[in-house]
C-alpha cells in the first residue's frame, strides 16, 4: 500500500477537473491511499469521495503565501509519511514541495505544460488550429507515470444518488419549468460575453413561461447585478453568494443546462454531468479546457483567424475591437431552446 500526494493549488476550474481523474484513480486502486492537497475551500469539492481519498488544505492566501510560511508547512507534509508526489501544477509552489519531499525519499511525478503548442495556438496569424490534448487527459497520463493506469470515461460525483437537493430550501423551484443556469462571469474581460448582451439572453429566455432561470455569480458587483436582473425579470431567481459549493453543485445538478463563460461554472456543471452551452470568447476549447463528457458542437464562438489569442483571457485585443464578443444574443436564446427540445429527446429515447 502507497500514499500519494496529489498536489493541484488553484484555479478553481482546474482543481474541478482534477475530481473525475482523482475519484477513477482511487476507485481503480483501492489498495493506496490519496490526498488531495489544494486550497482550503476546494476541499469541499470531494463530496462522497471514495473511503482512500481524503483532502488536505494549504492557505496559498494568506499563511502559507510566503517563503517561510511554505516551508514550514513542508515540514509539517513530512510527517505524513507520503510515498509519493503527482505534482498536477507544476508551478513554482508545487516544484518546492515536491523538490522539498524528494530529499526524504518521496519520488515524485509531475504535469509537463505543451507550452511550446500552446504559445503557436495563441500565435497572431497566421496560424493553423490545432487542438490539444485536454488536460484531463494530461493528468491522467501523469497518474500513468506513475503506474496508476486509467481509461474513460471517469466518474463524476453525485451520479445516480438521489439527497443533493436536501439543503436546498432557500431556492424555490417552480414545478413544471425547464431549468436554465446562467452564469455570465468569468475571471478575465477578454472572455467574458458583454454583460449587456448577456442580459438580452436572460431578457428573452424570462419571456417564455416555460423556463426558469437561476443565475450564478460571486459576492459584491456580480451579486449586485444578478439581482437586479432578477427583480425586474420573471422566473429569474439570483443565488449569487448564497449557497456553499456543495449546495451550488446540487443546484447546478438538477438544472437541465447551465449557460457559462470558459470559467469555473463549466466545470462544475461537468463534474455533476449536466449539459454546458459554453461562451468562449477570447479563448478557444482547442487549448483542452473544455469541461470533461461536454459536447464541442455546444461550444459557442466567433470564428475568427486570431482566435485563440491567449489560453486563459488575461491578454487584451491586439485588435482593439474585440470581435470576439460579437455574438448575437438571439442566437444563444435558439441554442439554449434547441438543447432543452434535444435534451428531452434524449431522456424520451432512453
Amino acid at each position: 500500500m502507497a500514499h500519494y500526494l496529489v498536489v493541484r493549488l488553484s484555479a478553481i476550474g482546474d482543481v474541478a477537473m482534477t475530481i473525475p481523474v482523482l475519484y477513477a484513480v482511487a476507485k481503480a486502486y483501492p489498495q493506496h491511499s490519496f490526498t488531495l492537497l489544494t486550497q482550503p475551500f476546494l476541499t469541499s469539492l470531494l463530496i462522497d469521495p471514495p473511503s482512500n481519498l481524503e483532502g488536505m488544505g494549504i492557505d496559498i492566501k494568506h499563511e502559507e503565501s510566503s517563503l517561510p510560511g511554505l516551508l514550514t508547512y513542508i515540514g509539517r507534509l513530512k510527517e505524513e509519511r507520503f510515498d509519493y508526489v503527482i505534482d498536477l501544477h507544476n508551478v513554482l509552489r508545487s516544484r518546492i514541495i515536491r523538490t522539498y519531499l524528494r530529499f526524504f525519499g518521496v519520488k515524485s511525478f509531475h504535469l509537463k505544460k505543451p507550452r511550446r503548442q500552446l504559445r503557436r495556438l495563441t500565435a497572431r496569424p497566421p496560424k493553423q488550429l490545432r487542438p490539444l490534448t485536454s488536460v484531463i487527459d494530461r493528468y491522467a497520463q501523469v497518474f500513468a507515470q506513475a503506474g496508476l493506469d486509467i481509461r474513460p470515461p471517469y466518474p463524476i460525483i453525485f451520479d445516480g444518488t438521489d439527497n443533493t437537493n436536501a439543503e436546498l430550501s432557500i431556492v424555490e423551484i417552480g414545478s413544471g419549468h425547464h431549468l436554465v443556469g446562467i452564469a455570465p462571469f468569468a475571471g478575465h474581460a477578454p472572455k467574458t460575453y458583454p454583460i449587456e448582451k448577456m442580459h438580452e439572453v436572460v431578457r428573452g429566455l424570462s419571456e417564455r413561461e416555460d423556463i426558469q432561470i437561476f443565475l450564478f455569480g460571486g459576492k459584491g458587483k456580480e451579486r449586485k447585478i444578478l439581482e437586479q436582473w432578477a427583480e425586474e425579470l420573471p422566473r429569474v431567481v439570483s443565488v449569487a453568494g448564497m449557497l456553499s459549493l456543495p449546495q451550488e453543485l446540487s443546484l447546478i445538478r438538477s438544472l437541465r443546462c447551465m449557460v457559462s463563460m470558459d470559467s469555473a461554472n463549466m466545470h462544475f456543471a461537468s463534474l455533476v454531468g449536466t449539459r454546458v452551452i459554453s461562451v468562449w470568447c477570447a479563448t478557444h476549447p482547442a487549448a483542452g479546457f473544455l469541461g470533461y463528457g461536454q459536447r464541442p458542437d455546444d461550444c459557442m464562438g466567433v470564428e475568427l483567424d486570431c482566435r485563440p489569442c491567449s489560453v486563459f483571457g488575461k491578454k487584451p485585443c491586439y485588435r482593439k475591437d474585440y470581435a470576439c464578443h460579437n455574438i448575437e444574443p438571439q442566437t444563444i436564446i435558439d441554442k439554449i431552446v434547441f438543447t432543452l427540445t434535444d435534451s428531452i429527446s434524449d431522456e424520451t429515447e432512453n
